[in-house]
């Protein structure tokens, strides 16, 4: 797996070679779901994808930021009321309706 550079290094990147701190996320985000086990990759690259779509939608770092630090929050908060109350999240059930296809003759 890559070393994370110190903080410093990091912080030349960010200012000067923006793409290489960007390449350096992907490898290590990439390692990291690599690590996880194999009933957890999908949902990980999942979220990975869902994650680098909406950063690409920030105009500046700060932005990106606090998005990231609200997408943080709000999986805290929904692991808290799971923790706090399971009940209520397992008896969170969407009803499945049936589903019947009209032959054309039958439409309205």
């Amino acid at each position: 797996m890559v070393e994370l550079p110190n903080f410093d290094t990091l912080k030349w990147l960010a200012k000067h070679d923006p793409d290489k701190l960007a390449a350096l996320q992907d490898e290590l985000s990439q390692a990291t779901i690599e690590q996880a086990s194999e009933h957890h990759r999908p949902q990980l690259r999942a979220r990975l994808y869902n994650f680098n779509l909406k950063m690409s939608r920030c105009n500046n770092p700060l932005e990106r930021c606090i998005l990231a630090a609200k997408m943080v929050n709000d999986k805290v908060v929904f692991l808290n009321q799971v923790v706090t109350n399971p009940d209520a999240y397992i008896e969170q059930r969407a009803s499945i309706l049936p589903y019947s296809v009209q032959k054309k003759d039958q439409a309205l």
